[in-house]
């Protein structure tokens, strides 16, 4: 099983479980460096130390699979996803040919959460999946 973290649950409490289950090979976590930069910029912007910042992005890296967002130009998911800093969350699911799309915003992306085969799912559902 495979699935993008957004932002938002990098950034949370559910975090800490999410990447534990990853550590543990429960499931792999797929990223891009749109979503390591997006992550690293908020991080900053809420005080986060520096410190603590690159070491959660250098786990990231060593644990998670990382695609090219970039591959992925286009396709009809944007008329769905209202916020366009959205647009490449979206892409790395695709690129990564993810299960899951884990967001605390899932009313930012596609109605029925569900598009490409993807499920967009919150981080305590997905957690219950376990």
């Amino acid at each position: 099983m495979k699935a993008v973290l957004d932002t938002s649950v990098l950034l949370s409490a559910e975090r800490r479980p999410l990447l534990f289950l990853a550590a543990n090979n429960r499931y792999t976590i797929v990223w891009s460096d749109y979503i390591a930069g997006e992550l690293q910029r908020k991080m900053i912007e809420i005080g986060w130390i520096v410190m603590k910042t690159a070491e959660l992005i250098d786990a990231l890296y060593n644990l998670a699979e990382r695609v090219d967002y970039r591959q992925i130009t286009g396709g009809n998911y944007e008329q769905w996803i209202g916020d366009p800093s959205d647009h490449p969350i979206m892409a790395t699911a695709l690129a990564g040919e993810v299960d899951y799309l884990v967001t605390w915003n899932t009313k930012d992306f596609p109605p029925k959460h569900r598009f490409a085969g993807i499920t967009i799912i919150t981080p305590d559902a997905f957690l219950q999946l376990f």
